[in-house]
């Protein structure tokens, strides 16, 4: 079954997709989980402000793991936000037609985990009122950042990343800011009017949005393997079991697609269902998509064997003891099998059906199982490496995060949740000129009895 843009004019593409922004106000339902999350946000707050104040005693950081859960959320959500500009960027590149529709739901995507993510090495600060001293700015201290410390590299990466983010984002926005602006009411008229630069939709207008989405799409993609290449090395440079390993910085960048993938499904699914855009959110794409997922998974398999497989065969010691104690130790073994189930047996069993590839509901469950898989697969990269090799053992207790811990991250969680929801009340979540251009260029021919679509250039 080959791609056909949807069977609508382009003022019903207009209505359908404007419906998020100009339909009627939202559900109680609706207003309900967004006062719930918020105040899971505010209690995360309050119980980031506590920790300052107190200090880190009230985490379960404790020896021999001093990385928790703030830096496996921290590791997850940069993983996640690569849905964005990298999808939207490579998919871009290679002209995929059926891109339309995913684009921009991957890009806010990256707009709201990236910030989340940002915010974590903040958090874990045990003084965070000096995080500036990780900026470099002329001073009197006489002190300069340490440049070979990825911790810089950190910073510099995820700065540089959220900025281009931002900045692709925003360029394939304005054209739908201008052409919505004239039936905007009140304070929304205002904000796309500023938003939208005066657009008029010239030709070289056109020409300029078209160029700048093709140069956003090349230069994002060397930042995207760097802010993940790097996070890596936050582990691969230390000499701790299990993390000390070649392969982190593909092993790490091919999981962050992976779990970026799964998450576009679950937010397109619901966006399908939800926002009713039955016919621009199709089994086509998830078709399409699913291919993607699965040649993700079978890249994230093959390096997470080949991390384990060569301290197999030359039975390395540190490293079949540091598999020993993920696969047979408790408590961790049944979060490892459950991650190995749910990150590599059920989706290349699953995905290798093209029937189960265009089925929404199996997809949602799939792409959330991923998710919670790659969550425990950062939780036991962090938690696992210090306590391998522990000679106070017998003297110490396994790390459990604490009621603050669990209240922040849920926080970052609630927070992305929360932010979607009201860029989709705010702007379009779907590129409408981007669908309407589809649909103009797309030519239909008759052969052998059926019918195939193609669709012209579009320069």
């Amino acid at each position: 079954m080959s791609f056909k843009a949807p069977d609508l004019s382009i003022k019903q593409i207009y209505d359908e997709v404007m419906t998020t922004v100009l339909g009627p106000r939202p559900k109680m339902a609706t207003l309900l989980l967004m006062i719930i999350l918020a105040a899971i946000v505010l209690h995360g707050v309050f119980q980031f402000f506590r920790q300052s104040f107190v200090g880190l005693g009230v985490t379960g950081l404790t020896m021999p793991v001093y990385w928790g859960i703030y830096i496996a959320t921290f590791v997850f959500w940069i993983g996640v936000a690569h849905a964005g500009a990298l999808i939207s960027a490579i998919l871009r590149i290679t002209g995929a037609e059926w891109k339309s529709s995913i684009t921009r739901i991957a890009e806010v995507i990256t707009l709201f985990t990236l910030p989340a993510a940002a915010s974590f090495p903040f958090i874990h600060m045990g003084r965070p009122g000096l995080f500036y001293y990780l900026i470099p700015y002329p001073n009197n201290r006489l002190i300069w950042p340490n440049f070979k410390s990825p911790l810089m590299w950190d910073f510099f990466a995820i700065s540089t990343y959220f900025i281009g983010s931002v900045l692709f984002l925003y360029v394939t926005l304005i054209p739908d800011l201008g052409t919505a602006r004239p039936n905007m009411k009140g304070w929304r008229k205002t904000l796309y009017t500023i938003l939208s630069f005066g657009w008029r939709g010239t030709a070289e207008e056109w020409k300029r949005v078209k160029e700048a989405a093709a140069l956003f799409s090349v230069l994002i993609l060397p930042v995207v393997i760097s802010v993940h290449t790097i996070v890596s090395w936050d582990f691969a440079m230390q000499l701790v079991p299990g993390w000390h390993s070649e392969v982190f910085g593909p092993y790490f960048f091919v999981g962050a697609l992976y779990s970026g993938v799964a998450a576009v499904f679950t937010v397109m699914t619901l966006l399908k269902w939800r926002c009713g855009f039955k016919d621009l959110i199709t089994p086509i794409h998830y078709d399409m998509l699913g291919r993607v997922f699965l040649a993700l998974g079978l890249a994230w398999a093959y390096l997470f064997f080949n991390d384990f497989l060569p301290g197999y065969y030359s039975n390395e010691p540190d490293k079949m003891a540091y598999f020993r104690y993920l696969a047979f130790s408790h408590p961790y073994s049944v979060l490892f099998w459950l991650m190995f189930l749910t990150n590599f047996v059920l989706p290349i069993a699953c995905l290798s059906f093209k029937g189960f590839r265009m089925s929404t509901v199996p997809m949602f469950l799939l792409s959330i199982g991923v998710n919670v898989g790659m969550y425990i697969e950062r939780v036991l990269i962090v938690f696992c490496g210090t306590q391998v090799y522990n000679p106070l053992a017998r003297n110490v207790t396994v790390y459990v995060p604490s009621f603050t811990e669990i209240s922040i991250v849920a926080a970052t969680f609630a927070g992305v949740t929360l932010g979607y929801m009201l860029f989709i009340r705010a702007f379009p979540i779907l590129p409408i000129w981007e669908l309407a251009e589809t649909k103009i260029r797309q030519t239909v021919r008759e052969i052998a009895g059926k019918k195939v679509y193609y669709f012209k250039s579009g320069e």
